[in-house]
């Protein structure tokens, strides 16, 4: 991995201040040009850096500025690009970007967000005959689109980011102002999730086992698909992708392999030993071929996400469920099941398939139960020894009482004494 290179302004300003002084008002005027073009160029160098670690280039830095030197300075030895971006040449520079994307290897679900913000601005622009390199068009197209089609606050943040990063591309390959340069883009949206109860999950599992359709297989295959989801977190799209070469079931530690998971990144995860049983017996009883789906249809064809989405919502609305409940809810139910049981979020994230903490927050939701045990535990520490011999032990702070002995939160309580032990 390369080392980053942090290219600021100070250095511009270093030099000016050890150039020699002199009043005469052509030479401040030559340097105060000079001075600009200096810090357009340092500006461009580190933006070309910034965005070469987004796209997880690792090549070392000075190469990474020398390929982009020659576009600064026009001399680039490759077929220059349009010196205006509007209307065709606009949506020829949006294929290349579209390539370097396929090129990357990013998702299709950011190809496809990246294409449909594109077309959607060069739509907007063009009858208007809008520059999408001013400022003020990249202003009033976001004012439309958030008039025009009302989105969800993480809908338009993703809209601005995607937006900045392809004008900005576009910028540095033509020498132009970056429009987003002074634009502060909205705030992150916080994004709170449904996640179901234990009690929730059962009426949901029951719910799928009396489906309204009588066929053959179906209860069996929609119960064992909300059985996989929520003991294993995968994501929709790696359910469905999920072989049988992907499963180990024969051996002493079950496993399933996530061949093309979120960043096209593989991984292994364990396989509880209910749901490994059910696959067993599965496999057994179909005997499939190794590249044969896990999850079929009825007709035998791989099981598409609509169809996995139209499982989980038939089943929510028998069940009597009021939350939104869809894949990604019984994601963020595995996560917070995780959490409230063994209190580690690494292992939440390394379960899950993330590498950074902090994209876990968004999935361990706390119980208010959970918020109750912690103010009692922190006034039992704060109190004198004497006063916490005397304490009623059914009692805690807020007036609320200790569940009964066999209640799952004291269970939990007793758990995690013997593992500090």
């Amino acid at each position: 991995m390369a080392t980053s290179v942090q290219l600021s302004f100070a250095d511009v300003e270093a030099v000016e201040e050890a150039a020699p002084k002199t009043s005469s008002p052509e030479v401040a005027s030559a340097r105060s040009v000079s001075r600009s073009a200096d810090q357009a160029a340092v500006a461009a160098l580190e933006a070309a850096l910034v965005d070469a670690r987004a796209s997880q280039d690792d090549r070392p830095p000075l190469v990474v500025l020398a390929s982009c030197l020659g576009q600064l300075d026009g001399s680039s030895a490759s077929t220059p690009p349009p010196a205006s971006c509007d209307g065709g040449a606009l949506r020829q520079a949006r294929e290349d970007w579209m390539r370097r994307l396929e090129t990357s290897q990013k998702s299709e679900s950011s190809q496809v967000a990246y294409r449909a913000a594109i077309d959607d601005l060069l739509d907007w622009s063009e009858p208007r005959d809008r520059s999408v390199l001013e400022e003020a068009t990249i202003v009033d197209y976001l004012s439309a689109y958030q008039q025009r089609a009302h989105p969800a606050p993480a809908t338009y943040y993703r809209r601005f980011l995607l937006l900045r990063r392809f004008v900005g591309w576009v910028c540095r390959r033509i020498g132009a102002p970056n429009p987003f340069r002074d634009l502060d883009p909205p705030p992150k949206p916080r994004q709170e999730r449904d996640w179901l109860t234990r009690e929730e999950f059962r009426r949901l599992l029951d719910a799928a086992g009396k489906p309204e359709r009588n066929l053959p297989g179906l209860a069996e295959r929609d119960q064992l698909v909300l059985l996989t989801l929520v003991t294993t977190g995968l994501r929709r799209s790696e359910l469905c992708a999920l072989e049988w070469r992907d499963l180990e079931l024969d051996g002493r530690k079950k496993s399933l392999l996530v061949r093309h998971g979120k960043g096209d990144k593989s991984r292994s995860q364990p396989l509880p030993a209910r749901l490994a049983r059910e696959l067993r017996g599965l496999r057994d009883n179909r005997q499939p071929n190794p590249t044969d789906p896990v999850f079929c249809r009825l007709n035998g064809g791989r099981l598409q996400e609509t169809i996995l989405a139209d499982i989980i919502r038939r089943a929510a609305t028998r069940a009597g469920i009021e939350k939104h409940v869809t894949a990604h809810t019984l994601r963020h139910t595995a996560a917070t099941w995780l959490r409230q049981e063994r209190g580690d979020t690494r292992l939440v994230a390394e379960y899950l398939g993330h590498a950074d903490l902090s994209t876990v927050a968004r999935y361990a939701h706390v119980d208010r139960d959970e918020l109750y045990e912690a103010a009692g535990r922190l006034e039992q520490l704060a109190a004198p020894s004497e006063e916490r011999a005397a304490r009623d032990p059914t009692e805690e702070p807020g007036g609320s009482e200790v569940p009964p002995r066999g209640s799952d939160r004291q269970r939990r309580r007793r758990r995690r004494r013997r593992r500090r032990r």
